[in-house]
C-alpha cells in the first residue's frame, strides 16, 4: 500500500475516500503540524507528500528517496522548488479550483473595509472615540469607481463579476491578454500594466508570485497610482515591496490598502502594523471551511492520481509524465 505524508492535521471526512488503497500519516489535531524537521526525518520512506504551510525544497526532495509525487495546498506553489521537482522527474500538484470563490469573496471584503474604513472605525468605536464627521472624504463609496484587476485567471474573474455587482467599474491587466470574447463576456477593458495603475481607483492583484513579479509594486508604480487609490493584495506577499509600500501609505501618495498575504509570514512589518490605513488579515482568504475541505480534496485527488499512474487535472508541471 502507497504510503502519503501530510504535514498537517486535515479532518478524517477527506482521507476516508482513499483510505482503502493509500496508508496516511499526519499529526493529531492537537499537534496541528509538523516541523520542516520532522517531516525530513520521516519523508524517506513516503510515496505521496501534502505540503500545509511548511517548504518542499531541494534538501527534502533529495532525503526523499521514494517520493513519486508532491502537493501544495493552495494555488501558489513558490514555497516548492517545483524547477527542481521538474529536473529530476517529480510531479507537482496544487489547489487551484477550490479556493476560487473564498478568495475572491476576501478580496472584495478587503475592497469595501479598505475603501469605506470599517476596521479604522471599529478600532475607534472600541476606544470610545465617535468619529462621525458630516463632510469628510477619508473614506470613499465603491460605487462607480474603477477596480484594476492585475491577472485576470479564474479568482481575477469572480473578483469582476463580484465588483461589478456593487456597481464598479473594471479594467484589467494580465501578461496573456484574455480573448476578445472573454473580454465581452466580462464586460471589462484590457489596458497596459501602466495604464491600469493610472487609472484605477482601487487595485486588487491577482497574479501569481514568479521572479519577475518580484516586488512589482514598488514606489515607482505607487507613485504612479492616483493619491486617492487603493491596492488590495490577496495573491502573494512578495508581489509588493512592503518597505515602500508603509512609505506610500505613510506619506498619503495612495490613500489605503488591504493586505491578505505579506513578505515573510507569519512576520508583519513594525510599520504596517502602526498605520491606520491599511486592513490587514492573516493570509486566510481561502478559510472558510467548504473551500478547506475542497482544497484538500483536491490535493489529495492529484496525489492519488498520480499514483495511479494517472494524469490529474492540477498537476504543475505535466511534461514530467510524458
Amino acid at each position: 500500500m502507497k504510503k502519503i505524508l501530510i504535514s498537517e492535521w486535515v479532518p478524517q471526512e477527506c482521507l476516508t475516500p482513499y483510505e482503502q488503497d493509500f496508508e496516511f500519516t499526519l499529526p493529531t489535531k492537537e499537534k496541528r503540524a509538523f516541523s520542516y524537521d520532522e517531516v525530513y526525518n520521516m519523508i524517506e520512506n513516503y510515496d505521496g507528500y501534502l505540503i500545509l504551510d511548511n517548504d518542499g525544497d531541494k534538501k527534502l526532495m533529495d532525503k526523499a528517496k521514494n517520493l513519486k509525487v508532491i502537493a501544495n495546498f493552495g494555488v501558489g506553489y513558490n514555497n516548492i522548488d517545483w524547477k527542481y521537482a521538474t529536473s529530476i522527474g517529480l510531479p507537482v500538484v496544487n489547489t487551484p479550483t477550490t479556493v476560487t470563490e473564498a478568495t475572491a469573496e476576501h478580496a472584495v471584503a478587503l475592497i469595501i473595509s479598505t475603501m469605506r474604513g470599517v476596521v479604522r472605525y471599529d478600532r475607534e468605536v472600541r476606544r470610545g472615540i465617535w468619529n462621525s464627521p458630516n463632510f469628510s472624504d477619508i473614506d470613499c463609496e465603491v460605487y462607480g469607481r474603477t477596480l484594476g484587476i492585475m491577472g485576470f485567471g479564474r479568482i481575477g474573474k469572480r473578483v469582476c463579476r463580484k465588483a461589478q455587482g456593487l456597481g464598479m467599474n473594471v479594467i484589467y491587466y494580465d501578461k496573456f491578454r484574455a480573448n476578445e470574447e472573454v473580454e465581452k463576456e466580462y464586460n471589462v477593458t484590457y489596458m497596459d500594466f501602466d495604464e491600469v495603475v493610472k487609472n484605477s481607483d482601487c487595485i486588487t492583484l491577482h497574479m501569481p508570485y514568479i521572479p519577475e513579479n518580484h516586488h512589482l509594486f514598488d514606489k515607482n508604480v505607487f507613485e504612479m497610482m492616483k493619491k486617492s487609490a487603493y491596492l488590495v493584495n490577496a495573491a502573494r506577499g512578495p508581489i509588493v515591496n512592503e518597505t515602500d509600500l508603509a512609505q506610500a501609505l505613510k506619506n498619503g501618495v495612495i490613500k489605503g490598502a488591504g493586505l491578505d498575504v505579506f513578505e515573510d509570514e507569519p512576520h508583519v512589518s513594525q510599520e504596517l502594523l502602526e498605520l491606520d490605513n491599511v486592513v490587514l488579515t492573516p493570509h486566510i482568504a481561502s478559510c472558510t471551511l467548504k473551500a478547506r475541505l475542497g482544497m484538500a480534496n483536491e490535493a489529495l485527488a492529484g496525489i492519488t492520481g498520480v499514483l495511479k499512474g494517472e494524469k490529474p487535472k492540477n498537476i504543475v508541471n505535466p511534461e514530467v509524465l510524458k
